[in-house]
């Protein structure tokens, strides 16, 4: 128990109360949050140790706790043993870290701080434009090791204060670009941006600021309360940039003394007794009990805590997502783009273009099935099939089918009386590009295909396969399947539960998955173990899939996904997002990706391609 000295006689003297000023905002940003999140989801998915290649945050309390977690810091990816799971910190690594952590098999997780990702986008950009770069920031600091490791070293400047802008060994007329440490100081950065302006009149920087949100929102109240303050104290590890960058900005705010202090009991070295007025800020990696045990110790002294006003820092941050770069093989994208055009070839032969039929219905057919898309499905039974030896023919046919209810099912997905969207895979929906009417006919037309094309003796020799198949897909599709899904999608229960979510789910999206691998052990040769392990397998991927939509539509970009974004939301709609939270849910489908890792253990190598499509489903980056 820590206990605050007596100074009774020294308040004696001071007749007005004795306050301290909480600067707002103080202590733990976004971006420090979701890095250490990151590090204990790491554990929770992973479990320990997790190797941690320089400190996640600059805090030795923060990091003592993640120690006895099971994080293991280390200064270099040498000292990690292969095939360890790997966290890069928020501060960014430089190119040559990341290949380094390749080379030696780590399973990597990224945990880069956004703000310090744009200014490595930056720099990438100005260099391929031809500009030298010029990176206004500390020299040892890991931000700027890590910015300066994505170019080449004669591509890129360092400078640290005006005389290093003057020696830079650069022509006036050289066409240059700044970049900002987002910790450095608001008021030296203005200063050297002009220096650099003055001196390079071809010369361009960010569009917005790089100093962090946090770093200029702390500064700013140090700086509007120190000079009200007899000693201001900032919160913070000696190794923290944005911690010393405070202390600097309360003594040039005239601010007699300042100091900065890790923990209640640095409080026993400073002269306290005769300050009437005491200013209190923490730095963006302070946690929350170290900021609360001081103001206790001073709550002791006798001062009353005052409140500063201050922006509300409202900027969130998508979690980490902790799935390692475990890498697929490197032709399995090429696989998989054979596979797509093989898939395609059956459902043009399967559509057709008989003159006997109506031509605007098969083109609109067409136009559903074959536009852009993973085949995502279809890929998972022609995978199942492969891995179970069966016929590449068969599975081919199978996978059409399974393309025809996937395209169909999303046509009246995008109608108006259900989503009414006007985008889908980056083009106008088919309600859009024809009207609604042949839109409802092109996916009643491409339902009745999927179960022409499974019972036809083509798909495969044996009667009883195609009823299985075809009695299969009906299910997959009926009341306790796709429809079923959708309406309590439309019409969801108050209050839903997890337990509520998870089953609509794993109708309106799981149902399809799971016939594909159901479909494609259908095909093949499989036993009582394999087939539960494939069903396991089937009904975790289906959850990760459409939670991971979930995320997409709540955080994504349309440009990238190639739909609306945050339709949900607009409908009002409950997802994976609305009933568990999007860190709740993303930690889900980490979960989930361990799980078909998991199921899939027995088939070893031969479930490469299924793995993938999991680790696809999770990240959507093939």
């Amino acid at each position: 128990m820590i206990s605050a000295p007596d100074d009774r006689e020294d308040q004696a003297f001071s007749p007005e109360p004795r306050r301290v000023l909480l600067a707002n905002p103080r202590g733990f940003c976004a971006g420090v949050r979701r890095a250490i999140a990151a590090v204990e989801d790491a554990l929770h998915v992973h479990g320990a140790p997790v190797y941690v290649r320089h400190a996640i945050v600059h805090n030795r309390r923060v990091l003592k706790q993640l120690e006895e977690l099971g994080a293991v810091f280390v200064e270099d990816v040498s000292e990690i043993p292969q095939g360890a799971v790997t966290i890069l910190s928020a501060h960014g690594s430089a190119a040559a870290v990341k290949a380094q952590a390749d080379q030696r098999g780590l399973r990597v997780v990224d945990a880069i701080c956004p703000l310090v990702a744009k200014i490595h986008s930056e720099v990438a950009q100005w260099n391929s434009q031809g500009r030298h770069v010029l990176l206004v920031g500390h020299a040892d600091h890991p931000e700027i090791i890590g910015t300066t490791g994505q170019l080449p070293p004669d591509a890129i400047s360092i400078v640290a204060d005006l005389a290093s802008v003057s020696a830079l060994p650069l022509p006036d007329e050289t066409p240059v670009a700044y970049a900002v440490q987002t910790t450095f100081s608001v008021a030296d950065s203005a200063r050297l941006i002009e220096a650099i302006e003055a001196r390079f009149s071809n010369c361009v920087g960010p569009r917005s600021s790089d100093i962090c949100y946090a770093t200029t929102n702390r500064q700013s109240a140090v700086t509007q309360i120190a000079p009200r303050c007899d000693i201001m104290l900032i919160v913070g590890d000696p190794t923290s940039s944005n911690a010393r960058r405070l202390v600097e900005a309360a003594l040039a705010a005239d601010c007699p003394q300042a100091f900065l202090i890790e923990n209640a009991e640095d409080l026993a070295h400073i002269p306290l007794a005769k300050a009437s007025t005491i200013g209190l800020s923490a730095a963006a990696s302070a946690p929350d009990e170290a900021i609360e045990e001081i103001c206790s110790w001073l709550d002791g002294l006798g001062f009353l805590r005052e409140e500063m006003a201050g922006p509300e820092e409202s900027i969130r941050f998508r979690p980490i997502s902790v799935v390692t770069t475990e890498q697929a093989p490197p032709h399995l994208p090429k696989i998989l783009a054979d596979d797509r055009a093989a898939v395609d070839t059956v459902l043009m032969d399967a559509i057709g273009d008989c003159p006997t039929r109506n031509i605007r219905l098969a083109d609109a057919m067409r136009y559903a099935a074959t536009a852009g898309g993973k085949r995502f499905r279809a890929a998972l039974a022609l995978a199942v099939a492969e891995m179970l030896g069966g016929d590449r023919g068969s599975a081919l046919r199978v996978a059409a089918a399974i393309e025809c209810v996937h395209a169909q099912s999303l046509v009246h997905d995008d109608l108006p009386c259900m989503d009414d969207d006007n985008l889908r895979r980056g083009r106008p929906t088919v309600h859009r590009r024809f009207d609604e009417a042949t839109a409802v006919l092109a996916g009643d037309a491409l339902l009745a295909l999927a179960f022409e094309i499974l019972s036809d003796p083509r798909t495969h020799a044996d009667a009883a396969v195609r009823s299985e198949l075809v009695l299969g897909l009906a299910k997959c599709i009926g009341q306790d399947g796709l429809a079923g899904g959708q309406m309590m999608d439309l019409y969801p229960e108050a209050d839903l539960s997890r337990e509520g979510l998870i089953d609509c789910l794993n109708r309106k999206t799981g149902a399809l998955v799971r016939f594909a691998v159901e479909a494609g052990m259908l095909l093949g040769r499989s036993n009582a173990q394999t087939r539960s392990a494939l069903k396991s397998y089937a009904t975790d991927l289906g959850l990760l899939f459409q939670l991971r939509d979930d995320l997409l539509d709540s955080e994504g970009d349309a440009a990238i996904v190639g739909k609306a974004v945050n339709k949900d939301k607009d409908k009002s709609r409950e997802t994976g997002v609305t009933v568990l939270g999007a860190e709740t849910t993303a930690l889900e489908v980490e979960a989930l990706l361990r799980a078909c890792d998991s199921a899939l253990e027995p088939f070893g190598i031969s479930a490469a391609r299924l793995r993938t499509l999991a680790r696809f489903a999770a990240r959507r980056d093939l």
